[in-house]
């Protein structure tokens, strides 16, 4: 094993470490500069993330630059011409002398790192496996013999560690575990909008049905992070069968563009209740006396009573009000919203 495939291995190790020992991705990396020059002698460092609008980056830590280059690294700019170059769509390291012919008269160069000293550079997209442009690593150095070919790739394999540590999806995969039997999961971002959570399979029913998802997020606060309930999903056979949604919000840390997630499991011990009587069971819920359920239902107030009835003996609840609790707590809860009810039935 060579002493450059060492120290990169010790340094991937140590990104890790020190991420998780001094509370997150942020502090971890900021203490990793003295340890990758041993990997590259560097004049300067920058780590940045990239919106989802991929308008521009954000410092994640630096060592070298003064405020002017920072600013730079975070300006449209910048953004601007990576999309230009195809820095957005690589997904391995690049140096100034590997660039296109005349890359040195681009802008970045010839207007920010030459006059500031630079020689040479390396710009390291951090791209997660399943193709997610994270951001970026870049490398300054005061000599065009630096770094060299074997350093460019030894950085570009140390980039996944990065990458890794700084994936937000890496950290709300995590969540799931909070779920138990959770088989499917997206996440949704401040536009409403969903996406796949790597190592999760979708659903359809996140995917394609327009309420399930917003029952899920709409319910969660700043006070509520947690929502659940059920929802019917028609088979093949034409049989109603249930699925457990749960909307969990991202934690603090999370990018702000992204708001929860929402998973689909089994629904669990439907204590016997039919589909009916969970439908009467959610609209008690959600407020409404016996003559609202009938009118929503098209049965007979006297029906909607009977149903109750069950409801009450099932879940050996003394009062409505009670049995409705019972079964917010049990996660026995149907939106209505969620329903498509056939009509004039007394089932």
């Amino acid at each position: 094993m060579t002493e450059l495939l060492t120290v990169t291995l010790e340094l991937a190790a140590e990104i890790n470490r020190l991420t998780r020992a001094r509370g997150g991705p942020g502090a971890g990396l900021a203490s990793m500069w003295a340890s990758m020059e041993r990997v590259v002698p560097f004049a300067a460092g920058w780590i940045g993330t990239l919106d989802a609008d991929q308008r521009r980056y954000t410092t994640v830590t630096s060592a070298g630059h003064d405020r002017d280059s920072r600013a730079y690294m975070e300006s449209e700019e910048l953004t601007e011409l990576s999309k230009k170059v195809g820095m957005l769509e690589r997904r391995w390291p690049m140096r100034l002398q590997d660039a296109p012919p005349h890359s040195a008269e681009l802008p970045c160069w010839s207007e920010h790192w030459w006059p500031a000293g630079f020689r040479e550079g390396l710009a390291v997209p951090l791209v997660t496996q399943d193709g997610r442009h994270l951001g970026a690593l870049a490398l300054h150095t005061d000599r065009a013999s630096q770094p060299t070919t074997e350093a460019r790739d030894a950085i570009g394999a140390i980039a996944h560690t990065i990458t890794a540590v700084l994936d937000p999806m890496n950290s709300l995969a995590g969540l799931t575990r909070l779920v138990y039997g959770a088989t499917a999961a997206v996440v949704v971002d401040r536009r409403g909008s969903v996406g796949p959570l790597p190592g999760m399979a979708t659903d359809a029913l996140l995917t394609r049905h327009p309420g399930v998802v917003p029952a899920a997020v709409d319910g969660l606060t700043d006070r509520v992070r947690h929502t659940a309930f059920l929802c019917p999903a028609r088979g093949d056979d034409g049989q109603v069968r249930y699925v457990r949604v749960t909307g969990l919000a991202c934690p603090p840390g999370t990018p702000d563009d992204l708001v929860a997630l929402v998973l689909i499991s089994p629904a669990g011990d439907l204590c016997a209740l039919t589909h009916r009587e969970l439908v009467v069971l959610g609209l008690v819920i959600e407020g409404h006396a016996n003559q609202g359920i009938a009118d929503r239902l098209s049965i007979t107030a006297r029906t909607a009573a009977a149903h109750l009835e069950h409801i009450r003996v099932k879940l050996r609840a003394p009062t409505r009000t009670a049995a409705a609790v019972m079964a917010a707590r049990h996660g026995l809860y149907v939106p209505y919203r969620l329903i498509d009810v056939p009509t004039g039935t007394e089932a």
